[in-house]
């Protein structure tokens, strides 16, 4: 009896350093779940072009709906590049290819220029620009910090 106990304790004793490790692992991979990724891209564009929180409440809805409709054209992207992996294709299957993914990065510019008028109405053009400069060093910032993305988020973010 008293054996079994020790070895019941062990365990959850073993199983409580496993998950701990695991968390930690995870941090320092960086690894951040979509809401908090959001989360700190929000508060960093607002931290960095000085948005006021009511500018913040208005803007980033908006905002929001253009990156969403971004993200659905980046995916059809996405699909037509993997349509190609690992196949052998003809030059004009090749040649469709290529100006579709050229029709679709023209949509996603005219989106972006068809949402700064909407930005405008909550924001000067000043901080849309300052916005958009924002934007470019979260993704710097990203890259830069691939292998440790929360600390060099959180470095940056303080600033």
């Amino acid at each position: 009896m008293a054996m079994k106990r020790r070895m019941t304790i062990l365990l959850a004793v073993f199983s409580m350093c496993l998950t701990a490790i695991i968390a930690q692992s995870n941090e320092k991979k960086g690894r951040m779940g979509a809401d908090e990724f959001k989360q700190r891209y929000q508060l960093y564009i607002t931290q960095q072009a000085k948005l006021t929180q009511e500018e913040a409440a208005a803007f980033f809805p908006i905002y929001n709906e253009c990156q969403e409709k971004k993200h659905n054209l980046n995916n059809q992207i996405w699909k037509l590049r993997k349509e190609v992996r690992g196949k052998s294709l003809s030059e004009k299957e090749y040649q469709r290819i290529i100006e579709d993914i050229a029709k679709l990065r023209i949509q996603i510019d005219e989106l972006d220029q068809s949402y700064i008028p909407l930005y405008h109405k909550v924001l000067s053009y000043k901080k849309i620009f300052d916005v958009q400069e924002a934007e470019s060093r979260f993704h710097r910032e990203m890259l830069k910090g691939i292998n440790h993305p929360r600390k060099e988020l959180e470095r940056k973010g303080k600033k």
